[in-house]
């Protein structure tokens, strides 16, 4: 079930009803059932296996987490879980180049050896929804167990009610236990509260419907044969998908933000003007935040962080940008994008520690930093929307060598939702130039609700968040 449906909000109508007129004992209840409710609309089949992770982690929880062993354990089982189900046939097909075994490189062929031998018919491993952010969920509860972070005892129902929480299941932000199971057992509702959730979600409706969906009609053609587009228009694309996957990402934020506030949760926010960024490392203090501090916090640090020698430091980066881009998708582009990622930055930290400076100081020099690293993250998010790292190569040669071929269309569209897109990072760079307009939102949000209920009723374009397929 879509966020974006009026489907899911007439099923949350009577969820928050119910709710806020129940005892505060049975308020966790209701959320798990609303959520185990809501999960099963995309799968009966995979609630079950999520409720069989979530046993098998509450037993190594209950019986080894006084064990040297333990973490190993915990991290080993979630960490095997997302492999099968996520990089099951990736891991075959890098067998198959690496062996020449031809057979390994074909979904098609390997399903059906699978279904001679298990008698399953029409045998396939089926990613189930949202395994990637659970996954993350449920290593961090062991590693803050661990770390006595977060105290115990934990029981089935705390870890359920922790990683079935439905505001965030789809596609985050990534969340810590510590920062909603207490927050579970005395959660409010004022006034206040239910204004700014009913102006999130109005706010992130109008980011992924009216904006993101309409830029992704201009580019999203181009994703089926880049290659064939001329340079130019693989440049406008890129600048185009960068503000789509914002615009996509932090739509789903604001979402999944106003209907944890209607529930009496403050969910931490996921973006912080990226676009204003100043380096390559600033870049990450700004986006998709609840991932960057993931990886900074469970991998990252573990590995020793910047407190080692500056070799092995810079080592850690690559590990954990690399093992951040393959939690994005099981492919080479997004093992690439990792790895190149890590490279900026460890080239970065390099000319910071030696004091090299290849740009004099002057004024102008932050605006050609910027330009310089924007364009570069810019580009390697080709990588995204490629289908093999031959094609994304292929693709970036053109673009830089300016190839001619087939033009981008409705160009003018992309541009004023560029506008759009640069007006929501201004107010997030400079939030206080806007107190002003917080007296109009009450006037506003009569006719904003309105609007977009239409849209909803009227939206036929792309009901999916980019991010949901990670």
């Amino acid at each position: 079930m879509s966020f974006l449906s009026i489907k899911f909000f007439l099923l949350f109508i009577p969820v928050f009803y119910i709710y806020w007129n129940v005892n505060n004992r049975y308020k966790r209840l209701i959320l798990l059932i609303s959520s185990c409710l809501f999960y099963s609309f995309f799968s009966f089949n995979f609630l079950l296996h999520f409720l069989v992770v979530i046993a098998v982690n509450y037993l190594l929880i209950r019986f080894t987490q006084d064990k040297s062993y333990f973490l190993k354990l915990a991290i080993g089982f979630n960490l095997l879980n997302l492999f099968l189900f996520k990089y099951f046939y990736f891991f075959l097909e890098m067998i198959g180049y690496l062996t020449g075994i031809q057979a390994l490189t074909h979904k098609s062929e390997l399903n059906q050896y699978f279904s001679s031998i298990t008698h399953i018919a029409n045998f396939e491993v089926i990613l189930p929804v949202t395994i990637s952010y659970y996954t993350f969920q449920l290593i961090s509860l062991s590693v803050d167990l661990h770390k006595k972070t977060v105290e115990g005892p934990i029981s089935f129902y705390d870890i359920a009610s922790y990683t079935l929480f439905f505001p965030v299941m789809i596609a985050g932000p990534i969340t810590r236990y510590k920062d909603i199971v207490p927050a579970m057992e005395s959660a409010t509702l004022s006034k206040e509260d239910m204004f700014e959730g009913i102006w999130k979600i109005l706010l992130g409706l109008t980011k992924k419907i009216a904006l993101s969906d309409s830029i992704a009609a201009v580019i999203y053609p181009i994703f089926k044969e880049p290659e064939n587009y001329s340079g130019y228009s693989i440049l406008l694309t890129c600048y185009f998908f960068a503000i789509h996957l914002y615009l996509d990402i932090l739509g789903l934020t604001d979402i999944a933000r106003g209907l944890g506030r209607l529930l009496g949760f403050n969910l931490p926010e996921n973006f912080k003007a990226p676009f204003f960024l100043t380096s390559f490392s600033d870049f990450w203090r700004r986006w998709h935040l609840s991932f960057s501090f993931w990886i900074r916090d469970y991998i990252y640090i573990p590995l020793g962080g910047s407190r080692v020698s500056e070799t092995k430091g810079y080592l850690n980066l690559l590990i954990t940008f690399v093992l951040g881009g393959l939690w994005h998708g099981a492919s080479m582009n997004f093992i690439m994008w990792g790895f190149l990622t890590g490279v900026f930055l460890s080239v970065e930290r390099f000319m910071e520690v030696k004091k090299i400076n290849l740009i004099p100081e002057s004024r102008v020099k932050p605006y050609l930093k910027f330009l310089f690293v924007f364009h570069v993250y810019m580009i390697t998010w080709i990588l995204f929307f490629t289908q093999s790292l031959l094609a994304a190569f292929t693709v970036i040669w053109r673009m830089l060598s300016f190839q001619a071929g087939i033009e981008l269309k409705n160009i003018e569209m992309g541009i004023y939702i560029l506008i759009f897109g640069m007006l929501f990072q201004i107010v997030e760079e400079f939030p206080e130039k806007f107190q002003w307009f917080e007296k109009w939102k009450r006037f506003v949000l009569p006719i904003f609700s309105l609007a977009i209920v239409l849209l909803i009723l009227n939206n036929s374009g792309n009901k999916d968040f980019f991010y949901e397929k990670f």
